[in-house]
């Protein structure tokens, strides 16, 4: 799928410059791959201004493999979008119902990203009422700091305004500095979204995958915690490669909205796994048939956040499952 994002985009990128603020070609597009390092074990703080930092990646604003900032290696292929294409819409005869679980990291620096999908939400699903679906999307919302949860008990919201309310609160959530669940506060970059993405696949109620598109919508700024190990006092579960099976076994894409630069110094290579392979292995988004996006076109209004919800489920409706092995 992320192959299918760079043709549709092309033809817009001839006359245009690129910026820092941009799609980033995904890994199997020729990009080169960092050196495999692991997320951090150590913590390191989450709070503003804070010298301790987690040791993935380059520490330096021009790390080497990064996927914009390389020094050595080929220089990426990057695309100053603007608005999204037109997609090429639901194919005649076809009729599936959509489920999306949105999958959120609320730590402190997500507020922002929260507001805009809250704001949103409506339109998103006005978007999909006009593809004429078979029954009415359902959505689903697990959210993430150190800790994860599934919501709603995992079943589907009654309607986008119940879940735009869940949005709003988790928004505002997210100027506590707290854990989801409570007793203690964020005080590490790295955050769950291994155990938050699996919860996601195989806790939700999903209608079943062979009259249904199945997407989750990812959102993080920054890398991911791997288990079985305990970070900032949490227990994580997942590795990765379990939890890209978890996904692959339910048929779910992935789409993901992700920054390539993290950590408490943000300067730190945090690309690994959204954008790049992970110590060998493709992407997230790659691993299930579906896309990325940099999160910062999205805080910057140079790409709409309904429209790219949107084209994601537009081009996986009713499209064979094919991921990256």
């Amino acid at each position: 799928m992320t192959n299918t994002w760079i043709l549709l985009i092309a033809p817009l990128a001839a006359g245009c410059v690129a910026e820092d603020r941009e799609m980033v070609r995904g890994p199997d597009s020729g990009v080169p791959g960092t050196s495999g390092e692991s997320p951090p074990t150590d913590d390191s703080s989450d709070t503003p201004g804070s010298t301790d930092q987690p040791t993935m990646g380059s520490t330096s604003t021009s790390a080497t493999n990064g996927p914009d900032r390389g020094e050595t290696g080929t220089p990426p292929v990057r695309f100053d979008v603007g608005g999204l294409p037109d997609a090429p819409g639901v194919s005649e005869g076809c009729a599936q119902n959509v489920d999306i679980v949105f999958v959120m990291d609320v730590s402190t620096t997500m507020g922002t990203f929260l507001g805009t999908l809250a704001d949103e939400i409506a339109a998103v699903d006005q978007a999909l009422a006009d593809l004429d679906l078979p029954a009415q999307p359902h959505y689903g919302l697990a959210v993430f700091v150190d800790d994860a949860e599934l919501l709603n008990g995992g079943i589907a919201y009654a309607d986008a305004a119940a879940l735009q309310a869940d949005f709003e609160m988790w928004s505002a959530f997210t100027s506590t500095n707290q854990q989801v669940g409570g007793g203690n506060s964020n005080s590490t970059w790295p955050e769950n979204s291994l155990d938050a993405l699996y919860l996601a696949a195989t806790d939700f109620d999903w209608r079943p995958a062979d009259d249904t598109t199945r997407l989750i919508i990812h959102t993080t700024d920054d890398t991911f915690w791997e288990g079985p190990a305990t970070h900032n006092g949490i227990m994580v579960e997942n590795d990765y490669s379990g939890t890209i099976a978890a996904l692959q076994d339910e048929t779910i894409r992935v789409f993901a909205f992700a920054d390539t630069i993290g950590g408490s110094c943000s300067c730190l290579d945090v690309a690994m796994g959204w954008f790049e392979e992970y110590e060998g292995m493709p992407s997230i988004p790659d691993s299930t048939d579906g896309g990325i996006y940099d999160i910062n076109q999205i805080l910057d209004d140079s790409v709409s956040l309904a429209d790219a919800i949107t084209s994601s489920v537009e081009q996986s409706y009713c499209e064979e499952y094919d991921p990256a092995a």
